[in-house]
Order: structure tokens, then C-alpha cells, then sequence
């Protein structure tokens, strides 16, 4: 997810001259993008929990199913056409190497434990950012006066991952995924601040929201927020052990991004079919959802599968590599995220 979406993306924003609608495509897209996410993260991570033997099977498909075409549906915006792949040159052969090095760099000062803590937590900020990205998006869709000033929002997107974090932090779990991970210490009090201030503000919030409803505001703004909130205090506070919770959180985060530039790019080139770009124009029409999930999941399967065959030569003793290759993806798809959903596209 998720670094990830950081402002409004300008095509899901209505122009000016478009009636804003408070929805990102339509009710059935933008309803499907909310509660069939979040009921996929529930019920497939409640599964893996649950039926703790079904935990290797659920993560393995979300990899390959979900994590790995929703990296790829990222380089859609930069590297499916030529004139995209020119102007964002560094960003696919400049910034990879330099990632690498400090991916490496961390994992030989501070070994595996190292590696384990920043991706979580720069995971979760990951998340986070995309969270606050699309409830500006919603917002801007809806007119950007709807629900008067924003900034109470963002306190909401962001606390509740701040109490997460700060909750997981204190419990002091010694192992994320099987490897070590580090915790700074957290007192109780702390947690307890944290949750107290994110509650409050979801009341505050939720007041706001309720009096925007009641004058005609569309739901969808409040309800991508609050489905945020739910799937942030699940996967970080409700659900004890941290492996799992990260499960249900990934889930829904990796389905909703690839929700998210479908959308994007189908909004971009809802006119039809762009010459200077034929393949990303095509595989976006609404009637082609089919194409642009088997691009997705082929170029996926591709990358990745070479990824596993070229790393599957190295030894045992060089274990770190393995881990560091893969992180590498992982990072440089957060920072490129960043970049081209701060940056808007030339026309």
C-alpha cells in the first residue's frame, strides 16, 4: 500500500467542471473498494488465525496473488509507456542500486533484526501514507469544502497506527515472521495515551462527520476512513500476535491498492484508448479489468520467479542476500510510490 499514496492522485479528483459526487468512480466500485477489501482481509486473515495450518497457504497467495501485482501495478504510471519510462529514468535504473546499498548497508551493521524492524515499521508508515492519500482523494471527490477543514482527518488516519505501533512496541514480541525483531521499550502509559487521543479524535470526528452527512455530503469519504480505523486497531491491537495481525492489515492493503490505479488509470484514460500509450490505456478501460489483472499477475510472476530462481543459486550463508534482494522490491516500490503520487503526470 504502502512512502505509498501520499496526496490526492489529480485523475480521481473532479475537474471543475465535473459535478462533484463524493465517490471515487461510483457507488458500486467505490463500495466494492471499501467493504470487499476490508471483508477480504477479515475473513481470509480470520481464517489464517483461526486455522493456524492455513497461515502458510493464505501468505503465499497473498503473494503472489495480491503483494506482487500490486508492486507491479505501481511502475504502470512509470514505465508502461516510453515518454513515462524517459522522464522517470531514475527512479527505474538510478534509485535501485542506491536502495540496494542501503538495504545491504543496515543488514550488515545491524544483521537480520535489523532488516525485520524496518521493514514493519516501514511497512506500517507505508500503509499509513496511503490511507491519508486516498481520504484526500475522497475529499477532493467531494467537494473540498464538504466536510470543512481536514486536518482532523488526518489526526484520525494517523493516531490509530500510532497506538498500534506503540501498542505492538510494548508487548515486546521477540519474533515477526519466525525472525528477530526489534522493540523499542513503551510504557503502558504511553500505549494508553496513544489510544486515548485516537479515540477522542474519532469522536471529534465523527460528530464533524455525522453533521456533513445530515447536509447531504456523500458517505463514502466517512466510510473509507472508518474502515481505516477498523482494520488498523484489528491488525494492530485486537489481534495479540503480530505475524497475524500483519496478515490481515497486507491483505487489505495490497487488495486496495491494486483497486486504487485500476481506478486511477481508468479515470486517466476514460476518453478510450491512447495512442502514446496503448497498452496502459487499453488494459484501463473499464470493460478490460480482466487484461489489466493478467498483466498485472503475469509481469508479477515473472519478476518475482526470477527473483526466486536467480537468489535459490546462492548458499545458506548468504541468507542475508536473499532477504536484502527481496527488500530492496519492497523499499524501492515505497519510495517510487512516494515520488509519482506527489508528482503529477505531464500531460
Amino acid at each position: 500500500m504502502s512512502a505509498s499514496v501520499v496526496s490526492a492522485p489529480r485523475a480521481l479528483v473532479p475537474a471543475a467542471r465535473e459535478r462533484a459526487t463524493g465517490w471515487l468512480r461510483n457507488p458500486a466500485f467505490d463500495l466494492t473498494f471499501v467493504f470487499g477489501v476490508l471483508a477480504l482481509a477479515f475473513v481470509v486473515g480470520g481464517a489464517a488465525l483461526l486455522v493456524p495450518p492455513l497461515f502458510g497457504w493464505i501468505v503465499y497467495a497473498d503473494f503472489w496473488l495480491l503483494a506482487y501485482p500490486h508492486v507491479v501495478s505501481t511502475f504502470t504510471r512509470v514505465a508502461f509507456d516510453r515518454e513515462s519510462a524517459r522522464r522517470h529514468w531514475f527512479l527505474l535504473l538510478g534509485l535501485p542500486p542506491i536502495v540496494f546499498l542501503a538495504t545491504a548497508s543496515a543488514t550488515w551493521l545491524g544483521g537480520v533484526i535489523a532488516l525485520n524492524t524496518i521493514y514493519f515499521y516501514g511497512q506500517t508508515y507505508h500503509y499509513t501514507r496511503q490511507s491519508y492519500g486516498i481520504a484526500r482523494a475522497y475529499r477532493r471527490a467531494g467537494g473540498a469544502s464538504a466536510f470543512g477543514r481536514d486536518r482532523l482527518t488526518d489526526v484520525v488516519v494517523f493516531a490509530f497506527p500510532i497506538w498500534g505501533l506503540l501498542h505492538r512496541a510494548h508487548q515486546q514480541q521477540p519474533k515477526f515472521y519466525a525472525s528477530p525483531i526489534w522493540n523499542p521499550p513503551v510504557p503502558q502509559w504511553l500505549v494508553l495515551l496513544a489510544g486515548g487521543i485516537a479515540m477522542l479524535s474519532l469522536s471529534l470526528w465523527t460528530a464533524r462527520t455525522l453533521r456533513a452527512i445530515f447536509r447531504g455530503a456523500a458517505p463514502a469519504y466517512a466510510l473509507f476512513v472508518l474502515s481505516h480505523v477498523a482494520v488498523t486497531v484489528v491488525s494492530y491491537v485486537a489481534i495479540a500476535e503480530i505475524t497475524y495481525g500483519w496478515l490481515v492489515i497486507n491483505l487489505w492493503h495490497n487488495a486496495q491498492y491494486l483497486l486504487f490505479v485500476w481506478a486511477h488509470n481508468a479515470r486517466q484514460f476514460r476518453a478510450g484508448v491512447d495512442d502514446s500509450q496503448p497498452l496502459l490505456s487499453r488494459m484501463s478501460q473499464p470493460d478490460r479489468v480482466g487484461m489489466y489483472a493478467a498483466v498485472c499477475l503475469g509481469l508479477s510472476a515473472t519478476v518475482y520467479m526470477t527473483l526466486g530462481q536467480a537468489t535459490s543459486l546462492l548458499s545458506n550463508k548468504v541468507l542475508p542476500l536473499v532477504l536484502i534482494c527481496h527488500q530492496t522490491v519492497n523499499f524501492h516500490h515505497y519510495l517510487v510510490d512516494a515520488v509519482i503520487w506527489r508528482t503529477p503526470r505531464a500531460r
